[in-house]
């Protein structure tokens, strides 16, 4: 299935965590693994990349912890996947021109080249301010799942139905 990895999902938790700080504000890894739910061998591994990439700094001793490194403002959704999985690449043909030998005869390659594009885009100018602001609004009016546009793959809640796909496709 293609899907964002459990390190970028943990990585964007602990950015909208800290993005709710007030600016400077260091934050302990132990209260960040708290209110994220990222457990704590998680968290040391995907800080150190998000530290290596400059988009939050450390600080020991007791007033330490974790904290932004910019604005929430300057750092996009694309900033963060990257930090973690590096670039994004939908397809190796996409890695570089006749990278693929089929790059001039395969009808596929401007698709996965538009659908990259979109996908780039969107995250790029999808920035930490707006996950913050949507995390502030959710904390008080939390959406109704059955209620929202989000295309859900599976939109049953039927468990017994989960179960006989996944018993399919195993």
């Amino acid at each position: 299935m293609f899907q964002v990895s459990r390190r970028v999902d943990y990585a964007v938790r602990i950015m909208i965590e800290l993005g709710m700080q007030p600016s400077g504000t260091f934050m302990s890894a132990r209260r960040v693994s708290a209110r994220t739910a990222v457990p704590k061998a998680f968290l040391h591994k995907i800080t150190a990349d998000l530290v290596r990439t400059n988009l939050i700094m450390t600080q020991t001793g007791p007033t330490g912890g974790l904290a932004l490194q910019q604005a929430c403002s300057e750092i996009s959704l694309l900033n963060i996947i990257e930090a973690i999985e590096g670039p994004i690449c939908l397809n190796i043909c996409l890695l570089r021109p006749q990278e693929c030998n089929r790059d001039r005869i395969c009808p596929g390659h401007d698709v996965w080249g538009r659908l990259q594009t979109m996908v780039v885009n969107e995250l790029r100018n999808t920035n930490l301010a707006a996950l913050v602001e949507e995390a502030f609004r959710l904390k008080k009016d939390p959406r109704l799942v059955n209620g929202s546009n989000i295309p859900y793959l599976y939109p049953s809640r039927d468990v017994s139905t989960h179960a006989v796909i996944f018993q399919e496709n195993a």
